[in-house]
């Protein structure tokens, strides 16, 4: 015979699913947010509009080390 779950069952089963779901732990912020980028897709629209505002954008200049040496 089956029975409806109690508030506190219900709690638990929960719990056990968001522990299970949560399975990779970082170890510090910088890993996290890189982590998100990998598994994270860029929308389209998004994607065209920064393309198109970085296209403007002047090259960087030489930095003086390659002033420097001529590289």
């Amino acid at each position: 015979m089956k029975r409806k779950l109690t508030f506190e069952e219900q709690q638990l089963a929960a719990g056990h699913r968001t522990q299970s779901q949560a399975g990779h732990e970082f170890a510090n912020v910088e890993e996290m947010l890189r982590h998100d980028a990998i598994h994270t897709p860029v929308p389209p629209e998004i994607e065209m509009r920064l393309q198109k505002s970085t296209a403007t954008l002047p090259a960087p200049k030489r930095s003086w080390l390659r002033k420097l040496f001529g590289t």
